[in-house]
């Protein structure tokens, strides 16, 4: 059959086929993630269901094949969506019969949601998770649930997120499987309170309303961050993305308080604190300008410390060591890593010996912190009315993209800000939406190891090469889009 009449068909394909076929792909990923997810430890504790599946080579089978479904599915829906078909309703229809399997299944691609209930559970029994960390809990199914890498650190988040998994410890109680579900509800309103706010977004900016929930809301990387795995990314991007709707309303100090509240969860949301604020700052004079920036400080701050003496462990999630936290863990998939083991294995080639990998990758890592700042003051610079919101999610991204550790959620940022926006057209975003998950294993593990650099430092060196050579960073920065 010719290519082009494969693809007729597929656009005339009516949208509950693609639904249908993503609901097949859920299950399909719920049931293989039965046995191959992150479920929890030790081997003898298995998740309230499972499904044989051949061992586990079939059961990987089956993952990757149930992924596939669901990327294609999801494909098939963006086509609806870009010729303005995709209504919200349908969306609605999609993301239940999509997010249903995976809300039941097990973990997925991560095993950071035993951190929140460890951390939670630390919180109701009265130790602070910000000086103790989960191994202080009884060695038992959810401590050998835990990433090896976070049994012995600390809270790296907000204290409205640690009030909120003390909560979410004193709800579901001492069951695991309970104790996931309460997490997952309650990123389900983040999901819930992000596509409400997206709709507004893409309206105000005169973007597609269907592409902008599809691709914030439906995307595989969505999904199984947001429903599967519960990241409290999700939270912390759903209260942005309403503080974005409502500065796009016009209110604006309201519109802060709710991204200081998004910074409570985690701390990156504040750059849209920074980043709206140097828009209303165009034009002004400086008394006003002046008056603009310590309500901007003032209430950011009456947040955060509001939500601290409520927590009640103090500000120790704000220093030094405890905002390093996330980057102690060092992975292949961050361009800076990528590059740094990359030009270290040059060296010793050349015979260099004395330096070791780490060194390198911690020099290449500087340089990519000094390349961040640059484009994060180049944007505030480029900084109007008109694309404020592509300049926060150009930030996001390139905080992430430059940042010491990259996992595939954190792309989400980013994406989900970018989504209400004219860049919601950009084919990088869709391939970083379907494409990211597989940066890590179903179980949660790096899928990059071993000499993954000598592919991935070179396509990292030749993005950054497309970037500046073809000047994309300023037309992304500055293309415009209509404020309703």
């Amino acid at each position: 059959m010719p290519i082009t009449s494969l693809r007729a068909r597929l656009n005339g394909a009516p949208w509950w086929s693609w639904v249908a076929l993503g609901t097949i792909g859920s299950l399909g990923l719920a049931l293989a993630g039965s046995d191959v997810g992150a479920v929890p430890r030790p081997t003898s504790y298995r998740w309230w269901f499972r499904v044989p599946l051949g061992g586990y080579g079939g059961a990987h089978a089956v993952l990757y094949a149930a992924m596939a479904a669901l990327g294609l599915a999801w494909l098939g829906l963006g086509m609806i969506a870009r010729r303005g078909s995709l209504s919200r309703s349908r969306v609605l229809v999609a993301a239940v019969a999509w997010a249903a399997p995976l809300f039941a299944g097990a973990p997925l691609f991560s095993r950071d949601i035993y951190s929140y209930i460890a951390q939670g559970e630390l919180a109701a029994s009265g130790l602070n998770p910000y000086h103790v960390a989960p191994s202080a809990l009884a060695h038992g199914t959810l401590y050998y649930s835990l990433a090896a890498v976070w049994r012995h650190t600390p809270s790296p988040y907000g204290p409205l997120f640690v009030l909120l998994t003390r909560a979410g410890a004193r709800v579901a109680g001492t069951g695991l499987i309970e104790q996931i579900l309460v997490f997952r509800a309650l990123e389900l309103v983040g999901l819930a309170l992000g596509a409400w706010a997206i709709v507004i977004i893409a309206r105000r900016l005169h973007a597609n309303e269907g592409v902008a929930l599809w691709l914030a809301v439906l995307s595989p990387l969505a999904l199984l961050s947001d429903v599967s795995a519960a990241h409290n990314d999700t939270l912390m991007i759903g209260l942005l993305l309403a503080g974005i709707a409502l500065s796009l309303r016009g209110a604006r100090r309201g519109a802060l308080a709710l991204i200081a509240v998004a910074g409570a969860v985690k701390l990156p949301a504040l750059a849209g604190v920074m980043v709206f604020t140097v828009r209303d700052l165009r034009g002004v004079p400086w008394r006003r300008g002046a008056v603009l920036v310590i309500e901007a400080l003032v209430i950011t701050v009456v947040v955060l410390a509001a939500s601290t003496l409520v927590n009640g462990f103090g500000w120790t999630w704000a220093s030094p060591t405890a905002l390093s936290i996330p980057s102690e863990l060092r992975t292949l998939a961050t361009p800076s890593v990528s590059v740094g083991a990359f030009i270290a294995a040059t060296l010793r080639v050349a015979g260099a010996h004395t330096l070791s990998t780490h060194t390198v990758v911690s020099v290449v890592q500087y340089v990519f912190d000094v390349a961040t700042l640059v484009v994060i003051a180049m944007a505030l610079l480029t900084i109007r009315a008109h694309n404020a919101v592509r300049v926060l999610g150009t930030v996001l991204l390139a905080v992430v993209l430059g940042g010491p550790t990259l996992w595939p959620w954190y792309l989400l940022w980013g994406l989900s800000v970018l989504a209400g926006t004219s860049a919601q057209s950009s084919r990088a975003l869709a391939i970083g939406a379907v494409g990211a998950t597989l940066l890590v294993g179903p179980g949660g593990s790096p899928m990059l190891g071993g000499n993954a650099y000598l592919i991935s430092a070179p396509f990292v060196a030749g993005a950054i090469y497309w970037l500046v050579r073809h000047n994309r960073e300023r037309e992304i920065l500055e293309r415009a889009d209509r404020v309703a």
